[in-house]
């Protein structure tokens, strides 16, 4: 009898064809005259396989071609003696990442399902207090952090309790995102990144027209041997000097950590599609910078092909300089947004009392603020209606750190690069689309928070899963209508000055930025004219800047002075100082 039916079963059964899967909530098991355990409904069998289980726990799986063959299966096997389970052989899904990654577990900006936590005595990685510093071992981290000049870093450390899907949906986004479709240059300028770290070393750019080590430019760019980036901090080709670097490595991380490589963490975008450029313009013991290498470093971002650009670096100086160059540019900015009062630890309202770049009204710009793993905004995060335009994962991120090491960071330093991998997620997803897009696609998918309704611009934090799977058809497709590009002309030179008391009386620093780089002319005159007087026959002086942009003079003489500056296009700009109660006018110092 048993042979007679398992020939019918080979009749009946065929080869496996799968079938649209059909939501059951629950399927219908009896104990029937056979006394075993049965699903008839054939409504529970979602991908047409039947599974049995027989008196020595022995499984077997039987696949059938169509619904009518699948109910002539269960009833054939029903029937056998030694069968005491007949039912579907059911789906799983796995509910965390889909990676190998060590410690993708701990990354609840990914994915969170509300168990993260970081209380002191089962911490596994380093804290940074001070990303500048040196990091307080597992069980040894809590305090204050010294909150440095330019950089948006987390003011004071505390714990939360994580809520499930206060995350940025990375798993609907790695579903439909694949390899992407073409390759993107993401510009890190921040401080250095360890280059040779196990898990970026592969997400790297590269300059391939550039020969390594040979000590000569070979691509004409200015720049000897910039393999990978440069570093403006100490003009040179290091981009990677030490421990000093672990802000900008954290970040890296952040966008392009190797995902499903079996090592660390998982960074935003999978594949190799996205490359992360290098480009030091902070450093010392404070993460500090100045304007003039942030200007050249932005400047050979955009020359050397970077669409996106990472600055998690904060101000209070309203520099025009910055503003200028930034607005000149092609490239899609992320700023963070900042962490407020570093007296307080209290976030502010930068519509009210502007951090920048992030303040800065400019269509290129995305600016970010910082939530925790329970969705509410960190305390120490600055915010603005009308000036952050939406929050993204800060608080206790892991990434990479120098060393091949991993450590936990704060701030909306942190935060700034989620939405910076985001945004290289959907610029090399999508084809034919431009970072005007990228932005408006990113600012129209958020998932609305109630405590971020009236803190920033669109009441949400980061959606990558929702910016990937965005119609593009329903682009506005407007650009961008202030900022994103540079006039056919140029830019005029950026002139200010200061005055400071000194040894020998009152100082003069004067200080041109030129965002084309191709400044040509300096020079000062007695007076007060327009930069066409300047054309004429002025008597006037001569002078250079220093390698920061600077030139200082001493004042002992009252009276009026123009000081005048024009690039190779024929950009010219002037400014004008008046001095009273001096003598003997400005003589330039050595």
């Amino acid at each position: 009898m048993r042979r007679k039916i398992l020939w019918l079963l080979a009749v009946v059964l065929g080869s496996l064809v799968l079938a649209g899967c059909k939501n059951v909530q629950e399927p219908k098991m009896d104990g029937d005259a056979f006394g075993k355990t049965v699903v008839w409904d054939p409504e529970a069998y979602e991908n047409l396989e039947v599974l049995t289980l027989d008196e020595n726990n022995e499984v077997k799986v039987y696949p059938c071609q169509s619904e009518e063959n699948l109910k002539e299966t269960i009833e054939l096997l029903a029937g056998m003696d030694d069968i005491t389970v007949v039912q579907p052989n059911y789906s799983y899904e796995n509910q965390a990442l889909g990676i190998n990654d060590a410690s993708a577990k701990e990354q609840w900006a990914l994915e969170n399902d509300g168990s993260f936590s970081i209380e002191e005595e089962k911490n596994r990685y380093p804290v940074y207090d001070d990303p500048f510093g040196k990091p307080s071992a597992p069980g040894t981290w809590r305090g204050y952090a010294k909150k440095a000049d330019l950089v948006g870093l987390l003011v004071e450390l505390e714990e939360k309790q994580a809520v499930a899907g206060i995350d940025i949906n990375i798993a609907g986004a790695w579903e439909k995102y694949g390899n992407g479709t073409h390759d993107t240059i993401v510009a890190m300028i921040d401080t250095g990144i360890d280059t040779g770290h196990e898990d970026l070393a592969q997400a790297i750019w590269v300059n391939a027209d550039e020969i390594p080590g040979n000590g000569i430019d070979d691509d004409g760019n200015g720049y000897v041997d910039d393999v990978n980036g440069w570093n403006f901090y100490d003009n040179t080709n290091q981009v990677f000097t030490g421990d000093g670097d672990s802000h900008g490595t954290h970040g890296a991380g952040t966008i392009r950590a190797g995902v499903g490589n079996g090592l660390g963490i998982a960074g935003i975008v999978p594949g190799d599609r996205v490359r992360i450029m290098p480009v030091k313009a902070l450093g010392g013991s404070s993460g500090g910078g100045n304007t003039a290498d942030l200007i050249r470093a932005i400047r050979y971002a955009q020359d050397n092909g970077a669409v996106i650009c990472n600055l998690s670096l904060t101000s209070t100086t309203n520099d025009r300089a910055l503003y200028q160059a930034m607005a000149g540019s092609s490239m899609l900015f992320v700023a963070a947004a900042g962490n407020g009062d570093p007296m307080t630890g209290k976030g502010l309202d930068i519509d009210e009392v502007p951090f920048y770049p992030a303040a800065y009204d400019l269509d290129n710009l995305i600016s970010v603020a910082n939530i925790t793993c329970d969705g509410s905004l960190h305390r120490s995060s600055n915010y603005g209606k009308t000036t952050v335009d939406l929050a993204a994962p800060g608080t206790y991120i892991l990434s990479t750190t120098p060393g091949n090491s991993y450590s936990y960071m704060s701030g909306t330093s942190m935060a700034a690069p989620m939405v910076t991998g985001a945004a290289a997620m959907v610029y090399s997803y999508f084809e034919g689309i431009s970072v005007a897009d990228v932005k408006e696609i990113l600012l129209s998918t958020v998932t609305p928070l109630e405590g971020l309704a009236d803190k920033t611009v669109t009441g949400g934090m980061l959606n990558v899963g929702a910016a990937v799977s965005y119609d593009i058809g329903a682009l506005s497709r407007t650009g961008f209508q202030n900022g994103g590009s540079a006039p056919e002309s140029g830019t005029a030179p950026y002139i200010e000055a200061r005055t400071r008391s000194g040894r020998n009386g009152m100082l003069l620093t004067v200080r041109v930025v030129d965002v084309d780089g191709d400044l040509d002319t300096l020079c000062y005159a007695e007076g007060e004219y327009t930069c066409e007087q300047f054309t004429g026959d002025i008597a006037s002086v001569p002078f250079e800047v220093n390698g920061q942009d600077t030139a200082t003079f001493r004042i002992d003489h009252a009276g009026t002075y123009t000081f005048y500056a024009r690039d190779k296009m024929g950009n010219a700009s002037v400014y004008v100082a008046k001095f009273a109660n001096m003598s003997d006018g400005p003589g330039a110092l050595d």
